[in-house]
């Protein structure tokens, strides 16, 4: 399985004709993309995204950003390992090359301000496929992926009319 997240802007509020390329400060969206780059079938559990992928947030010297009090208890939550927080809501079945996307606003669990660089640090163990396309035990059944934010803000890729 492959991993990869980028931060996007958003819904965009202008009507399309006076859209332009334009840089805008970051809120918190992002978009999860999980990759079965095996040449079999994967099967994926679905949990519920909170529990799924683990967050970090970084400001742009480092340091953790401060949770939201609903990020808090996701993450208090998130470390019960018992059946009933954990419980498999489905199986998605990935063809070669076949994905899953999320999309989140990260804001609703860190304490984001538009306008500050940040780091954002995003694994997922859970609900991953622990057997090869051959039935083999996969050793390390973890993903990761990391992106940056600048200060400048991130591209909405808009075109005018």
């Amino acid at each position: 399985m492959e991993l990869s997240a980028r931060p996007t802007p958003g819904p965009d509020p202008s009507p399309a004709s006076k859209r332009v390329k334009q840089y805008v400060p970051w809120h918190g969206d992002v978009e999860i993309t999980l990759r079965n780059v095996s040449f079999g079938y994967a099967t994926v559990g679905v949990i519920n995204w909170e529990y799924e992928y683990e967050l970090e947030v970084f400001d742009s010297a480092g340091r953790p950003v401060e949770r939201t009090e609903l990020g808090k208890r996701v993450a208090e939550l998130a470390k019960d390992e018992s059946p009933k927080i954990l419980t498999i809501a489905g199986n998605k079945e990935l063809a070669p090359l076949q994905t899953i996307v999320d999309r989140q606003n990260l804001a609703n669990y860190f304490k984001i301000e538009p306008g500050h660089a940040y780091t954002v640090t995003i694994h997922r163990s859970r609900g991953l496929p622990k057997v090869d396309e051959h039935q083999k035990p996969i050793k390390e059944v973890e993903v990761s992926c990391s992106f940056d934010v600048p200060d400048a803000g991130i591209p909405r890729v808009t075109h005018s009319r």
